[in-house]
């Protein structure tokens, strides 16, 4: 998957060309934009599958994936 990042001030055209930036008009903001993963329609995720998977994070990242363990399971439980 491929990925691209651009820091950009939210300017008039930025809004006309993406209308929900609109409330960040005249802001700078980070835009990220992920190329759609090929689909399969035969194969569906099971719950291990998922569970299994974990989140990819940049290097020099701030967060830590046990950062990110804690956040989902605090998000789990409702706290």
């Amino acid at each position: 998957m491929r990925a691209i990042k651009v820091v950009v001030l939210i300017d008039e055209g930025v809004v006309r060309a993406i209308p929900a930036l609109s409330p960040m008009l005249g802001r700078r903001a980070e835009l990220i934009a992920l190329e759609d993963a090929p689909t399969t329609a035969s194969h569906k995720v099971t719950a291990d599958e998922l569970m299994a998977s974990r989140i990819v994070l940049p290097p020099g990242s701030a967060r830590t994936q046990d950062d990110l363990d804690r956040a989902i399971s605090e998000g789990a439980h409702g706290r």
